[in-house]
């Protein structure tokens, strides 16, 4: 599917992965692909964040059963507790952002990223900046990092 996709025009000027590659073996195909079209890898963001944060942001997420749409109760907390500002449905966490799970699936993160990290900065291609900050700052760090 990636191999495919950068085939496509609109990648020629510049492209990002999320996720992607996710082990040793993704990576080396990613760069053997790289290679075939002529387009080197220019640079790996790791966005750093304390887990305690990471869990803060994901456990608060509530979706509405009705709609669909999301909030936060810290940071777009809806005007009344549990209730939709879009369509007044209930509110709602999804299982996968209760506490317990997100903490799973980090320690899990941790133990598969650690490996392409090393990969990738031991190819002087990781560049890791703070993910703390308004979504414009951060993009700004990205953006510097990556220039």
């Amino acid at each position: 599917m990636v191999a495919d996709r950068l085939t496509h025009e609109d990648t020629r000027n510049g492209f990002l992965l999320d996720g992607y590659p996710r082990n040793i073996g993704q990576a080396d195909f990613l760069k053997e692909n790289l290679e075939k079209f002529g387009t080197p890898l220019d640079a790996v963001l790791e966005f750093k964040l304390e887990n305690a944060e990471i869990i803060k942001r994901l456990s608060g997420r509530r979706v509405c059963r009705g709609c669909g749409a999301t909030s936060h109760v810290i940071f777009d907390a809806p005007k009344v507790e549990d209730v939709c500002d879009s369509c007044g449905g209930e509110l709602y966490q999804r299982p996968d952002d209760a506490e317990s799970v997100i903490a799973n699936r980090l320690a899990v993160y941790a133990e598969q990223t650690e490996p392409i990290i090393s990969y990738y900065q031991s190819a002087g291609l990781l560049k890791s900046i703070s993910a703390i900050g308004e979504v414009s700052d951060i993009a700004a760090r990205a953006i510097a990092a990556i220039k």
